[in-house]
């Protein structure tokens, strides 16, 4: 029991924490911090029709695609159903809820900041939306962090290999595309994290371990 409620706590204070440096970073931002550490990273990584080789630029776009959009909810539909069908509503609410809430907390935010996004270079991707943070970053975060937590046979160190890839593709796509800067993807991922550390700690605490429901954070 007490170790429930510790590690719990630690993931709660993690979460605390990202959610407090998210906020952070998004005045330091829009107060014109890190600014040459976004020109810099942007001017390294954007990609250009006519210079980037093609098959390039379309491996970034299907990447960036598979993260936004309808697809998204699709696939987090796919994932929720599976996970009510393997583990129960117990894994399954924590996939669906948490993702739908970190994605409204994310569009909150991106209406709060209002950061305008970078021109550096033809953006190659069609934006509607503030900059900060990148949506796309956050939505990878949390739905890959969460599988790996919720599904036991996901945290063999391929699974943990896979999701770490996706998450990091997912945002340097986004820079690649020339529609975010690099801290936008910074606090995408942090935004991300927070959130699945969140429902961990609810996990945790509830102790479905014991009760067998559905697997908890703490099993091997």
């Amino acid at each position: 029991m007490l170790a429930d409620k510790s590690i719990a706590l630690r993931l709660a204070i993690a979460s605390c924490t990202l959610s407090i440096l998210v906020v952070a970073l998004g005045f330091a931002v829009n107060h014109g911090y890190f600014l040459s550490f976004d020109l810099a990273i942007s001017h390294v990584l954007n990609m250009q029709r006519g210079v980037t080789p093609e098959w390039l630029i379309l491996f970034m776009q299907g990447v960036s695609w598979i993260g936004g959009g309808v697809q998204r909810y699709v696939i987090v539909t796919i994932l929720t159903l599976a996970l009510w069908r393997w583990w129960g509503w117990g894994a399954a609410l924590a996939m669906g809820l948490t993702t739908l809430v970190s994605a409204f907390t994310s569009d909150v935010m991106k209406a709060l900041f209002g950061r305008v996004r970078p021109d550096l270079v033809p953006q190659l991707d069609i934006i509607h939306s503030p900059a900060f943070p990148s949506g796309h970053s956050n939505n990878a975060a949390v739905v890959y962090i969460l599988f790996i937590m919720l599904v036991p046979q996901a945290r063999h160190p391929l699974w943990q290999a896979a999701a770490a890839i996706m998450i990091l593709l997912t945002g340097l796509s986004r820079v690649m595309l020339g529609v975010h800067w690099p801290t936008d993807v910074l606090g995408g991922w942090m935004l991300g994290a927070a959130f699945a550390m969140a429902a961990a700690a609810v996990i945790a605490y509830r102790q479905h371990q014991r009760t067998a429901h559905f697997p908890s954070v703490l099993s091997p």
